[in-house]
């Protein structure tokens, strides 16, 4: 009886983590290939952060990008091996209060790891306050991150994360843009959405 009353309880445990919304953020990615402009457009970023111990993720997956058009989606598949995942260290007594008109712009220190290549890098994160009342606002039950949004933008060369080696031979810089996203609070059980 104490097995069955154990299994119970895991496979409850493990339903309320699965069913644990994490909200998107409309991401755009751009590139060029042989002077021609290559980009995408897609809710394929999630920002995570743990109040706990000061760390903010940005976790982007490329293979979310892609529509099916085989000639469209090509150059991204040069990228969709791992998730490009950006992690640094925010205060939260830097975060904005909730205020009408509300704006902050942060820099978070922390380091990229894309295709098993790992860099220091440094994002400007903006962070702004949005209505209750307006057409962004999502109502989860937590207020503060249910009103804040942020804008980031990340940019770099495929050498440096050796991307230029796959058989598209992306040469130019890569820019990833994030804009309105959502913050959701990082909670136990999310783990997996920050790994590769």
């Amino acid at each position: 009886m104490r097995k069955i009353i154990c299994l119970f309880a895991l496979f409850f445990v493990a339903g309320k983590v699965s069913a644990q919304e994490v909200f998107p953020s409309n991401t755009f990615v751009q590139t060029c290939i042989q002077k021609e402009v290559c980009f995408a457009n897609q809710n394929s970023a999630n920002l995570f952060y743990n109040e706990a111990s000061s760390e903010f993720f940005v976790v982007v997956d490329f293979k979310k990008f892609k529509i099916g058009v085989d000639s469209l989606d090509a150059w991204l598949d040069d990228l969709d091996d791992t998730k490009f995942i950006f992690k640094g260290s925010l205060s939260s007594d830097k975060l904005p209060a909730l205020s009408n008109n509300g704006y902050k712009t942060l820099q978070v220190n922390g380091n990229i790891t894309f295709n098993n290549v790992i860099h220091s890098y440094s994002v400007d994160l903006v962070l702004f306050i949005i209505s209750p009342d307006g057409m962004l606002y999502r109502n989860t039950g937590n207020d503060y991150y249910d009103r804040i949004r942020s804008n980031i933008q990340i940019s770099f060369k495929p050498k440096e994360y050796k991307i230029d080696k796959k058989p598209h031979h992306l040469k130019k810089t890569i820019s990833i843009n994030i804009g309105s996203g959502y913050i959701n609070p990082l909670k136990p059980g999310m783990e997996s959405f920050i790994q590769n």
